[in-house]
């Protein structure tokens, strides 16, 4: 900014120096006109020339004092010819008995008055400079102190959020405060959730791995039959097995998470599930139908909530009976997916979320917005799925 207003600043200068300049030009030059033909009309050329300017200073009309600084450096001469004449200023006219009258100057007067306009004019540059900059300087510090404060709090990890609000300034600083401030409060209870989720998780797999190492070290001192022994401890592993999956799929929704937001089509997510299981649903002989004539768009994280529909449609086809049909209604007015299916036995199939229970998928709700809930009726399972927050 003060590269750029020194350039205009020199720029304007150079271009009011120049028309100074060319003014006092004028000025001497239009008085020249005037003791001209002053001369002219009181036939005062039939003097010697070296009386013209004490004859021209005793009138009246020239006793201004910018006519007394020209008439300084102004000079008369009468000659025959003035081809050979070379003057800064000058000015012929021709006189009744065929001479020339010269009236010449020299430029020193005006590059003195130059000179002292440029220095005048410097020195308001520079003392308006100098305003400027300062005006700028305290008001980038006001604007950006605000900004300031906000990378200081976040480049310090020991700040406390108390001192955030302190960082107040324009309408663009208060709104970006506002934003850390809730992706702060977001991320700590994000971590707080993911800490009482991974302590719950291997709270549950430290008691099944317990039993096992017990089971394993108690076996060659029990009468247990091998048969019984193998099928206990598959099932121990199984418990493992299970927890460690739940791990990896919690882990996958909070990768799934940090992505953009996507416009979702619920339809297409009913259509990939039956794609996707089409081998499973083929072998068991069930059928999957939805309402098509109604459909409803999400703005979602799209692979979280296909994962979470995955696994909702696992627990769904592992525990439907053969030879039956599952019906999706989809009601566009209340955000609503409606699953119905024929309750049968557990299947022997055994998919990557097939053993995530309810209660992680409703843990789930919270963080992608939406409400989850399963009952039994009439030898039937309804399983709902509302986006409330997408209304």
């Amino acid at each position: 900014m003060s590269i750029s207003a020194t350039i205009i600043s020199l720029l304007l200068g150079t271009f009011s120096v120049v028309e100074y300049k060319k003014s006092l030009q004028n000025d001497v030059l239009n008085t020249m006109k005037m003791l001209a033909d002053d001369i002219l009309e009181h036939q005062f050329y039939t003097a010697d020339e070296k009386e013209l300017k004490s004859i021209m200073l005793s009138k009246d009309n020239y006793h201004h004092e910018n006519y007394i600084g020209y008439m300084k450096y102004i000079g008369f001469k009468y000659v025959k010819n003035t081809d050979n004449l070379s003057y800064d200023l000058m000015l012929r006219e021709k006189l009744p008995n065929g001479k020339f009258l010269v009236i010449y100057s020299s430029s020193e007067s005006i590059n003195h008055q130059v000179k002292k306009f440029l220095i005048h004019l410097s020195l308001g540059f520079i003392i308006i400079l100098i305003i400027l900059v300062g005006v700028f300087y305290i008001l980038l510090e006001k604007l950006l102190n605000p900004l300031k404060c906000l990378v200081d709090y976040c480049n310090n990890v020991d700040s406390n959020i108390n001192t955030l609000p302190l960082c107040n300034g324009s309408y663009e600083i208060k709104s970006l405060k506002d934003a850390i401030i809730n992706l702060q409060n977001n991320n700590q209870q994000l971590c707080k959730d993911k800490q009482d989720i991974f302590k719950e998780a291997a709270h549950e797999i430290k008691t099944p791995i317990a039993i096992l190492k017990a089971r394993l070290s108690l076996f060659s001192k029990s009468d247990m039959k091998k048969s019984d022994f193998i099928k206990e401890s598959m099932d121990d592993i199984s418990t493992i097995s299970n927890k460690l999956r739940e791990l990896i799929f919690l882990k996958a929704i909070e990768w799934d998470i940090q992505k953009a937001k996507e416009l979702v089509q619920m339809q297409n997510q009913c259509e990939m599930m039956q794609q996707l299981f089409h081998p499973i649903l083929e072998k068991k002989n069930i059928k999957m139908v939805s309402n098509l004539e109604d459909d409803f768009t999400l703005f979602i994280h799209k692979e979280a909530i296909a994962r979470v529909m995955q696994a909702v449609f696992e627990n769904i086809f592992m525990h439907t009976k053969n030879g039956t049909t599952i019906n999706n209604y989809i009601d566009a007015k209340k955000y609503e997916l409606k699953i119905v299916n024929e309750i049968g036995e557990n299947s022997d199939e055994i998919l990557f979320s097939s053993k995530i229970g309810e209660k992680l998928i409703s843990r789930l709700a919270e963080k992608l917005d939406y409400e989850y809930e399963t009952y039994e009726k009439d030898g039937f399972f309804y399983t709902i799925i509302e986006f409330k927050a997408q209304k």
